[in-house]
C-alpha cells in the first residue's frame, strides 16, 4: 500500500519538518540520481550527466526540501517510492523534482503528485506553474500531456527547457 505524505516548508509560519528530513533528502537523491541515469538515454553526454548531477546532492536535496511544498509517496517498508516539489524561484513557483522509481513507473504515481503539486499552487491563488524541465523526450511528453507548453526562457537555459502552464 502507498501512503503520501505532504510537508509544506514553502508558507511562512507553516513550515514542518519530517522525522528525519536527511534521511528523506539521502533517499531522494538516491532516486534523482537512480532516475537520471535511467531516462538519459544518451540525450546528454557522461562529461553533462556529470555537470547535471552536482547539484543533486542530498546536501542540495535537503535544501530544496527546507524551502519547498514536498509530496513524497512510500511503500508498505516506508521505502520512498516517489516525490515532487513546488519552490518559488525567481518570483515564479516551479514544479521541481518530479521522480517515480522505476519499478513503479506506469501506476499513476506521477499524475497523482502533479495533481497535489497544481492543487496546492491553485489554494495559493496562483494561477500558473511553471517546470525547467531537463530534455527527456519521454519527460517532455508527459509534461506536455498534463498542458504545459513551452516558453521563452527568462535566463540562459543550456541544459533544460522552460515550461509553463495555467492551472
Amino acid at each position: 500500500m502507498i501512503k503520501f505524505h505532504e510537508i509544506d516548508n514553502l508558507n511562512p509560519g507553516k513550515c514542518e519538518h519530517c522525522a528525519d528530513s536527511r534521511s528523506l533528502a539521502l533517499q531522494i537523491a538516491k532516486l534523482v540520481s537512480d532516475n537520471m541515469a535511467y531516462s538519459n538515454n544518451n540525450t546528454y553526454s557522461s562529461q553533462d550527466m556529470e555537470l547535471l548531477s552536482r547539484n543533486k546532492t542530498a546536501e542540495s536535496m535537503l535544501e530544496l526540501i527546507e524551502r519547498s511544498y514536498i509530496v513524497y509517496l512510500t511503500n508498505e517498508n516506508d521505502e520512498l517510492v516517489g516525490c515532487g516539489m513546488v519552490v518559488r524561484q525567481d518570483g515564479r513557483y516551479f514544479a521541481k523534482t518530479l521522480h517515480i522509481r522505476n519499478d513503479c513507473r506506469g501506476l499513476g504515481y506521477a499524475q497523482q503528485i502533479c495533481d497535489l503539486r497544481e492543487d496546492f499552487i491553485r489554494n495559493m491563488g496562483e494561477r500558473e506553474i511553471y517546470i525547467e524541465s531537463l530534455k527527456y523526450p519521454k519527460t517532455i511528453e508527459f509534461h506536455k500531456k498534463r498542458g504545459f507548453a513551452e516558453t521563452p526562457p527568462y535566463r540562459e537555459l543550456k541544459y533544460t527547457v522552460l515550461m509553463k502552464k495555467q492551472i
